[in-house]
């Protein structure tokens, strides 16, 4: 009974001591050298009181400069902020999401962007834009908004060139709070 127990015990433990090993051996995502805050406000609103625009700040909260592109409009190729939205009906029967996305056509290397067209950003420094939020509707109901920050879309291999280049890019999805409203 003694050795049956030892047994079961050191059996255990090997499994448990196996599982332990196994779970340090996933990668981890390597936390983004730089590091950013994006916040939204109501810059204006409707002549019925909703909101019809946002500001929209990027700010470098990290102790590094950050090199990336400037926010730009709707259908700039390196923006990286867009207001996301949903719309759903008083009586809860149909609803809606909007977006938006647009095309990039040949582009420079990741590196020759930065090199040429992106800014740094200082720790502390920020940029702000204003992004039109649509209020219309036909039909009372709720929406709820937030904006969300999406970086440069770099492989591992381009986020290394860069940072052998001297150049730390945002590699972190960012989005504010969801908001909402009625529509009357």
């Amino acid at each position: 009974m003694r050795t049956t127990f030892c047994v079961g015990s050191i059996l255990l433990f090997t499994a448990c001591l196996g599982t332990e090993t196994h779970s340090q051996t996933i990668a981890k995502k390597a936390p983004s050298l730089g590091q950013l805050e994006l916040a939204a406000e109501v810059a204006a609103t409707t002549d019925q009181g909703y909101p019809s625009a946002l500001r929209v700040t990027l700010k470098n909260v990290g102790n590094r400069t950050v090199t990336m592109p400037v926010l730009g409009g709707d259908c700039h190729p390196n923006n990286g902020v867009r207001i996301e939205s949903f719309w759903m009906s008083v009586d809860e029967q149909s609803g809606m999401g909007g977006g938006g996305g647009c095309g990039i056509t040949d582009q420079p290397s990741l590196l020759e962007r930065a090199r040429k067209r992106w800014i740094r950003l200082a720790p502390g420094e920020f940029m702000t834009t204003t992004l039109q939020l649509d209020p219309r509707s036909k039909d009372e109901g709720t929406i709820e908004y937030w904006v969300e920050y999406t970086p440069p879309d770099a492989t591992a291999q381009e986020l290394e060139e860069l940072l052998q280049a001297g150049f730390i890019i945002p590699t972190e999805k960012l989005a504010t709070d969801h908001r909402s409203f009625m529509i009357h």
